[in-house]
């Protein structure tokens, strides 16, 4: 109220003043206005890479329609992109849609012959269709390029194909080279420890599996697989301790309900 008050008497006290005879005060230009710093609005390309990386977030967790509808968005503001092309045609390889995603996934090698990424992903889909001699020559296309980013995926999906082949000195080599070129690739490591217990070498498959638990203490396989190991060797305290891990780094899944059984299998046994 007092605040009210005081702005009614402003324009009152300002007349008073020539009434009164004063001298009128000149007025003063009023200031410049502050610059504001003018909000640029996004360009098409900018827009589309917004759409690109929400598209691949709905990707990552399976939710294709939501990752199609967005990366569409980006396609139509910067259709030439290479690796929208290339997500999409992801997109439809998780879908099922072999047809379309190897359309999409040509169309990104038509941009950018060298994409790795791309010859990875088209690999995938022929390994999926079955014609494998085809998935084995788009992953060593992906290796050709020196400035591959992620070439321990394509040695890894080598490796894959050379154990469906029965090639396991050539599966050996290539998961070498998958961890060679990346030191903290999880899968490689699972799968070259599969192959040395195997062949028997069951010290050196532990020391991989206790190597991935310091690496990544929530990765179920591991302790799946050295609860196995152990139990194999009589062991069944350790075996029951790390079959329990199993279980609780995701109590949903298959290898949990496996390590269930073992455990079931153990209690039946005991005296």
């Amino acid at each position: 109220m007092r605040r009210l008050a005081l702005l009614l008497l402003f324009p009152l006290l300002t007349s008073c003043v020539s009434l009164w005879g004063d001298k009128k005060e000149e007025k003063k230009p009023p200031p410049p206005p502050v610059p504001t710093e003018e909000v640029k609005k996004p360009s098409p390309k900018e827009k589309a890479e917004g759409y690109y990386q929400i598209g691949v977030a709905y990707l990552r967790m399976g939710e294709i329609p939501l990752a199609l509808n967005y990366l569409f968005k980006a396609q139509k503001l910067n259709p030439d992109d290479p690796k929208i092309y290339n997500a999409i045609g992801l997109a439809f390889i998780q879908r099922g849609d072999y047809q379309r995603a190897e359309e999409y996934l040509r169309k990104a090698l038509s941009l950018k012959p060298d994409f790795s990424e791309a010859w990875l992903n088209l690999g995938i889909l022929y390994e999926e269709k079955g014609d494998l001699k085809k998935a084995k020559e788009y992953y060593l296309k992906a290796l050709e390029n020196p400035l591959y980013l992620t070439p321990e995926v394509a040695y890894y999906r080598l490796a894959l194909l050379e154990l469906k082949e029965g090639n396991r000195e050539q599966a050996k080599k290539d998961l070498i080279m998958a961890i060679r070129n990346n030191q903290d690739f999880a899968p490689a490591y699972i799968e070259l420890a599969k192959l040395l217990e195997e062949e028997g070498k069951v010290e050196d498959a532990k020391d991989i599996y206790f190597r991935l638990i310091n690496l990544y203490p929530k990765l179920q396989e591991p302790y799946c697989r050295l609860g196995e190991l152990f139990l194999a060797e009589g062991d069944r305290l350790n075996a029951v301790k790390f079959l329990k891990k199993c279980i609780a780094a995701n109590p949903k899944s298959p290898l949990a309900a496996k390590a269930r059984r073992r455990l079931e299998e153990i209690e039946g046994e005991a005296p």
